[in-house]
C-alpha cells in the first residue's frame, strides 16, 4: 500500500498572527513614508493601464472617504487588505462552525 504524506495545515492561530503581523507592519510603512518625499510617483503617461489607475486613485472613496493617509494609493491598499482579512474571516468562522 502507498502511503500518502500530507503536510500538517498551518494552525489557524498562527495563520492570523502572521496575517494580523502583516497588516500591521504594512501599516507602519505606509504611516512612515505617508506625507515624505519617499512616496511612489505615478508616471501617468499616456498609456491605458496609467490612466485606469489614476482614475481609480481619483475616485473619492479613495480621496475623501476613505482616508487615514493623504496618499491615495495607500488607502486603495489598506482597503484591499481589508477586504481579503474579512474575507478570510467569514471563510475561517464558515469552516469553524461547519465542522463534524
Amino acid at each position: 500500500m502507498v502511503t500518502i504524506e500530507r503536510k500538517p495545515k498551518m494552525n489557524v492561530t498562527k495563520r492570523w498572527m502572521l496575517i494580523l503581523g502583516i497588516f500591521v507592519i504594512v501599516q507602519v510603512i505606509f504611516f512612515a513614508v505617508d506625507g515624505t518625499s519617499l512616496e511612489p510617483n505615478i508616471n501617468d503617461s499616456g498609456n491605458l493601464f496609467a490612466r485606469t489607475g489614476r482614475w481609480i486613485l481619483d475616485l473619492k472613496l479613495f480621496t475623501e472617504w476613505i482616508t487615514p493617509y493623504s496618499y491615495p494609493f495607500f488607502n486603495m491598499f489598506m482597503s484591499l487588505h481589508v477586504i481579503t482579512i474579512l474575507i478570510q474571516a467569514v471563510h475561517d468562522a464558515s469552516s469553524f462552525f461547519t465542522k463534524k
